[in-house]
Formats: C-alpha cells, sequence, structure tokens
C-alpha cells in the first residue's frame, strides 16, 4: 500500500533558535545550513525541512523525531538518506512566504 503525507509551513513562523535547530535538523544538515549566507535563506532551508519531515512522519506508522530523518541531496534534488524507514521518495518546494514538503512511501 502507498501512502502519501504533505504539509505547508509559513516561512515567518520558523525561528533560528539553537534549540529549534536542534530539534529539526539531523546534524548532516545542520552542516548544510550552515553554508546558508543570509538569515531569509537559512529560514527558509529550516521550513522546507520541517514541511518534507511532517510529510514523512504522516507516511510512517509511529511517531519519530524530525532529527533522526536525514534528507540529502542526488543529483540537486531532496533525497531520504540512510533511510530504515522503507522507500520514501520526498519532494520540497518554496514560494516567498512558504515552504512545502510532500513525501510518498511505497510499500
Amino acid at each position: 500500500m502507498k501512502k502519501i503525507g504533505i504539509d505547508i509551513v509559513a516561512v515567518k513562523r520558523i525561528k533560528l533558535k539553537p534549540r529549534m535547530i536542534e530539534l529539526i535538523l539531523h546534524p548532516d544538515e545542520i552542516k548544510i545550513l550552515s553554508t546558508r549566507l543570509t538569515k531569509n535563506s537559512k529560514r527558509e532551508f529550516l521550513a522546507g525541512r520541517w514541511a518534507v519531515k511532517e510529510a514523512i512522519i504522516k507516511t510512517l506508522p509511529s511517531p519519530i523525531a524530525m532529527n533522526q530523518i536525514n534528507i540529502g541531496y542526488i543529483d540537486q534534488k531532496p533525497s531520504l538518506k540512510n533511510s530504515k524507514f522503507g522507500e520514501i521518495i520526498v519532494s520540497i518546494s518554496h514560494e516567498k512566504r512558504y515552504a512545502v514538503g510532500m513525501a510518498l512511501k511505497k510499500d
């Protein structure tokens, strides 16, 4: 059975506080965040990760902490890395004020 999850986040709601960053991002993603040059770029990155991880969690049978999910890149596209959750295809999109994440779990 396939499962789909989707989530949308208003970028302005994202705060760049260390505790929030640690709750949302995997250590590998924190390294990516540190390469972002502007505060707005960092907020958009964090909002996108929040949205896609919420979408992923919606496809799983039980909840998991966001920082245990690692989203990397394959061919410059977001991809779930080292997934112990099975095959999940993800997508992240940004528009000025919003970030959207989508996940499709294939069983």
